[in-house]
């Protein structure tokens, strides 16, 4: 990415990514408590709950900052569930951090028991404990998180634990009774906007009116999305170009793979295809990718256990099948017809 002098320049999500509690936008009661376990050096497990791009990672982070210092990285290790859980093995033999504890003789679950207790029962640095965030906590399974109910009590001294999800429901009863709950509620729009506009002040950007419309409504109170959006539409002429937002909005938050996977259930191959085009030659997807949508996607549908294992059947065959693919659009439509059969079926 380019920065206001057109040189690379960071992430401006991980740039401007909060380094204390007055910086994170919003949540007033959330940064109270927190400041409190600040103070006191009491930290309790915790379980961050809300819609995505509220802040739950940026919190997390800073409570580590507050309590270890210069030393917080030492001491903080984050791990996505949903990295673990829907990429499996491929992500934790590539993962830089995780790949020293993997055993490819074990399957992802007995690989999940093993990180956790070994990062759990690392020694900390000149701290009485060290800190493990997990990320989109709905992604473990329940015996994964049976797993870690047990984990939790057994390093409980040395190793406090902070779970985030959106969707709190699908965490179980016994390792939320283990957590304090905190809240973290959508961000006013305002809130938003002036947020925005001030990142692309000091970037030398102007922000038009039309185009702060357009990221608040493609971002959909995620302000991570909007702040990457922004940083999409922006180059060295300090114009930020609305109508490119669409086809980048889809790039990071895909809308059209939920179309996608809709029109092939339905059995509506012609409008399925034309969607497919779109994706790959338009927003630019991989194959790869719009599978992995997919699966993300299928998880939040109303379907039975025996039709959402059947569709996750499928989903992982055609991912297979990409591996030695010499045409990712032939594997694609085979997908689409393998998924009206599916729904067929089901």
């Amino acid at each position: 990415m380019r920065g206001a002098n057109g040189n690379l320049d960071f992430f401006w999500v991980e740039k401007y990514r909060p380094r204390s509690f007055e910086e994170i936008l919003g949540q007033p009661v959330v940064k109270v408590q927190l400041q409190q376990v600040v103070d006191t050096k009491n930290l309790p497990n915790l379980l961050f709950f809300g819609p995505g791009g509220t802040g739950k990672s940026s919190a997390a982070e800073v409570v580590a900052r507050g309590l270890f210092g210069d030393a917080w990285e030492g001491n903080f290790t984050e791990l996505n569930a949903s990295d673990i859980f829907e990429q499996g093995r491929k992500y934790l033999e590539a993962s830089r951090s995780l790949a020293r504890f993997y055993d490819e003789r074990k399957g992802v679950l007995d690989n999940f028991k093993l990180i956790m207790n070994r990062l759990a029962g690392i020694a900390p640095l000149g701290a009485p404990y060290r800190i493990l965030f997990i990320n989109e906590a709905e992604s473990l399974t329940r015996d994964a998180q049976q797993a870690l109910r047990r984990i939790i009590e057994r390093y409980n001294k040395t190793c406090k634990f902070i779970l985030a999800t959106a969707r709190p429901s699908q965490i179980i009863i016994p390792v939320r009774s283990r957590c304090l709950p905190l809240h973290f509620t959508q961000l006013p729009a305002d809130t938003m906007l002036d947020f925005l506009r001030r990142i692309a002040t000091e970037e030398g950007h102007a922000l038009s009116n039309e185009c702060s419309r357009s990221i608040m409504g493609l971002s959909e109170g995620n302000l991570r999305t909007a702040l990457t959006l922004l940083q999409l539409v922006t180059d060295d002429s300090s114009e930020a170009h609305p109508l490119d937002l669409s086809v980048l909005a889809e790039r990071v938050h895909p809308q059209g793979v939920s179309e996608l996977l809709q029109l092939a259930l339905q059995n509506d191959a012609h409008n399925a295809r034309r969607v497919l085009d779109r994706l790959l030659l338009e927003t630019g997807l991989s194959g790869g990718e719009i599978i992995a949508q997919m699966r993300i996607q299928a998880r939040n549908m109303s379907l039975t256990e025996k039709a959402l294992a059947n569709l996750l059947i499928v989903l992982g065959d055609a991912e297979y099948a990409l591996l030695d693919a010499l045409n990712e659009r032939i594997q694609l439509e085979a997908l689409i017809y393998d998924l009206a059969a599916v729904s067929t079926s089901s």
